[in-house]
């Protein structure tokens, strides 16, 4: 006498699909962690290596703050970007670039340089 398999259990094709659907899914999440902590280790990497990337520099900051955090005076920061010697002093950087209609990635590069210039081996923030 023949034995029927039990009716709630997967026929062997949906079985075999539903395998793959979840081997494709895992690969897919792997590969998306996996860059993104590549992305992370690189960043890390260029950091100890004394780069400064655009990124790390921010619309709001003023002028003020990057002299405090990256020992950048802010009367060259000025005087590179072309900005007047004094006044308005809370303006963020982003500001700056839309009141003195400067190219914004023209002017974070300009930031940038001086940033290196100035800062220690390490290019890390104080």
């Amino acid at each position: 006498m023949k034995t029927m398999p039990p009716k709630d259990a997967l026929p062997g094709r949906t079985r075999r699909w539903s395998a793959v659907a979840a081997m494709f899914l895992g690969a897919v999440l792997v590969g998306f962690f996996g860059l993104r902590a590549w992305h992370h280790v690189e960043y890390h990497a260029r950091v100890a290596r004394g780069e400064v990337q655009v990124e790390t520099l921010r619309g709001w900051m003023t002028l003020a703050y990057i002299e405090r955090v990256y020992s950048v005076p802010e009367v060259e920061l000025r005087q590179a970007l072309g900005l007047p010697a004094t006044g308005f002093d809370d303006r963020s950087v982003h500001d700056w670039s839309e009141a003195a209609h400067l190219d914004p990635v023209a002017s974070r590069h300009t930031i940038e340089k001086l940033i290196l210039k100035h800062s220690p081996r390490s290019g890390a923030a104080r």
